[in-house]
């Protein structure tokens, strides 16, 4: 029969080993974790988009297609749209790794006035993106948010500008492949792309039908392992 003193050992000893592995944990949690990143670097997105000759457009002034189908991307207004206007958009995007997956939110201007965007998760194995080769290690696309693409869209004011919010979860996305809770930190690389649609709809979880969307802007991130 086991003394007192024995039964407190075990106790003291059972006590301790919750304390380290919580403790452990932690650590753990830490690691996984990423701390808040802002970034202003957004970028225009170039390999969707074509001029008249079916070519990369390379002056303010060239009228632009979408290069799936060669129809030409209109504003709401019926404008027919620029590289110029295509490509002077700015903004910002605050990220941060929440217990429910990453959350986003982008401040934008220069937009297509009174323009239809949705927002996508991109991700890419290594080596990722190269500029030369726009689907290089592609891994996964997905709409940004809750996936069902309800939360991943807004209308920009007339005066161009913008702002919106998601939290994505880790996991499948919509359209291919999956992300990380926190691809800050668990994705080679990562990019937070805006698209326009050139026919004012959404098409909930997958980008549309050929012809009707344009990627246009994106902000993108680089794990410490592809560094």
């Amino acid at each position: 029969m086991k003394t007192r003193k024995e039964n407190k050992n075990r106790i003291f000893k059972a006590i301790t080993f919750m304390l380290v592995i919580i403790a452990f944990s932690s650590c753990s949690n830490d690691k996984v974790a990423a701390p808040r990143t802002t970034s202003n670097q957004i970028i225009t997105v170039p390999f969707f988009v074509e001029n008249a000759n079916k070519q990369m457009a390379t002056s303010e002034d060239e009228l632009l297609y979408e290069v799936r189908n060669h129809e030409p991307v209109i504003a709401p207004d019926g404008t027919h749209i620029t590289w110029g206007d295509f490509s002077r958009v700015t903004g910002d995007v605050v990220v941060d790794c929440v217990p429910g997956g990453v959350s986003v939110t982008l401040n934008l201007k220069g937009l297509i006035p009174n323009g239809v965007y949705t927002i996508w998760n991109v991700t890419f194995e290594a080596p990722g993106m190269d500029p030369t080769q726009e689907l290089l290690g592609l891994d996964g696309i997905g709409a940004a948010g809750n996936g069902d693409g309800t939360d991943n869209y807004f209308t920009a004011l007339a005066d161009g500008s913008a702002s919106i919010a998601t939290v994505t979860p880790g996991g499948q996305l919509s359209m291919q492949g999956a992300i990380e809770a926190c691809p800050l930190t668990g994705n080679f690389e990562w990019h937070i792309v805006g698209t326009y649609h050139i026919d004012g709809k959404t098409y909930g979880p997958d980008l549309g039908p050929d012809g009707t969307v344009a990627e246009q802007f994106a902000f993108i991130f680089k794990s410490e392992n592809s560094q």
